[in-house]
């Protein structure tokens, strides 16, 4: 196994993959919950090796080790299937991926160390690749979302190395089966090489991208939401109703401010973990009741704000109802014939209003429903009262 100065150039393709693989792992290692950066770690490492191993055999020893190799070139192609698959939450097939790859390496072995047929265990162990590689790719793309580009890029670039990879028999066919007759040095070696290096280099900037773009997500969506409620918070609603009520298109715009009914008794009674649970399902009536485009937010303690764009004050009226009854029908996480109840004011925000100020107004609105007995609603002067018993 001696290693000459021209198989000493051709190690340098496969080191750069295994020094990839470093760097995947080290970016894991700092960002846990990213996996799929472990598994396409392990899928460069496993095919960065199995590169280097080969490449330092004679021909003899290329048919001798086959089975060796093409595990760990299988085993590269496992992981990156199961990698892709975790990224974009679809199943990468790993029983059937793991059929195929026995299935190659007993057809491997059967065409190294009996028949010796080199060039049919290059088109074996071609095909099993590119099938593992594809499994998770339908399922990708039937939810691939369109506007991100960079998530594109990177389907794009692994769909491509799969048809490559797929392709190779014909690659084989077009440069000549004598070519193989000395393996490491063969023209088909040194495509195999220099494309893997190629793909490697691309598809780790690649994902490396979507890891940086995940963390900032992450961070954003941290900053913008309520923990406990999953609910916009004060300032990340403020800043999205800014940009609506400028929207002419979306006008009439109305605003409900709600606050649940003797909230402070219900931790002072069975405890912060109920009153947690409360929050939590409260949330979820509004979340039910209200569209796409509407903003439901948290703004602290008890007390709730809700934009209901393309909605008159009637139609506000009814939302605010429906979600005062759906509260006071299912009392969730309180103990079984606890009531729990909920008051609303509600207000018109008109084009290019100032929010405060129709903030301000819903929270006098509310605290009249407070004063008139709580479990109602209160809608503008200029438009009546409205209490529902």
């Amino acid at each position: 196994m001696a290693v000459n100065n021209v198989q000493t150039y051709l190690l340098v393709a496969p080191a750069v993959i295994v020094m990839l693989s470093a760097a995947l792992f080290i970016v894991w290692r700092l960002k846990r919950d990213q996996r799929y950066l472990l598994w396409m770690g392990c899928a460069l490492a496993c095919m960065g090796s199995a590169l280097i191993f080969q490449t330092t055999l004679d021909q003899i020893q290329v048919a001798t080790w086959s089975v060796l190799t093409g595990l760990g070139y299988l085993c590269g192609a496992w992981f990156g299937a199961l990698a892709m698959g975790s990224i974009y939450s679809v199943s990468s097939h790993p029983r059937l991926g793991a059929a195929i790859g026995l299935t190659a390496l007993v057809m491997l072995g059967y065409f190294s160390l009996i028949k010796d047929d080199i060039v049919a265990s290059v088109h074996v162990l071609s095909m099993a690749l590119g099938l593992i590689q594809v499994l998770p790719a339908p399922a990708i793309l039937r939810q691939l979302r369109k506007h991100e580009h960079l998530e594109i890029a990177l389907y794009s670039a692994y769909l491509l190395f799969c048809f490559y990879t797929l392709s190779r028999p014909a690659i084989v066919h077009a440069i000549g089966y004598a070519e193989l007759n000395n393996y490491v040095y063969s023209q088909y070696w040194i495509v195999t090489t220099m494309s893997s290096m190629a793909f490697s280099l691309f598809f780790t900037f690649l994902l490396l991208g979507c890891a940086v773009k995940g963390a900032v997500n992450k961070l954003s969506d941290e900053r913008d939401h309520d923990p406990l409620t999953g609910l916009l918070n004060r300032r990340s609603f403020n800043e999205a109703a800014e940009s609506l009520i400028r929207d002419r298109r979306l006008q009439p715009i109305s605003l409900l401010v709600g606050d649940i009914d003797h909230f402070k008794s219900i931790n002072d009674s069975w405890g912060h973990e109920c009153g947690d649970m409360v929050l939590q399902n409260v949330s979820l009536v509004m979340m039910n009741n209200v569209r796409n485009k509407d903003l439901v937010a948290r703004f602290g303690g008890e007390e709730f704000v809700l934009l209901l764009v393309n909605s008159d004050i009637e139609r506000a009226k009814q939302v605010a109802a429906r979600i005062r009854e759906q509260v006071s029908a299912n009392a969730a996480g309180l103990p079984a014939g606890k009531p729990l109840t909920i008051s609303f004011g509600v207000t018109v925000l008109k084009f290019e209003g100032n929010l405060q100020e129709s903030l301000g107004q819903g929270d006098k609105l509310l605290y009249k429903a407070k004063d008139s007995g709580r479990n109602c609603v209160c809608i503008d002067p200029d438009v009546g009262f409205l209490a529902i018993a």
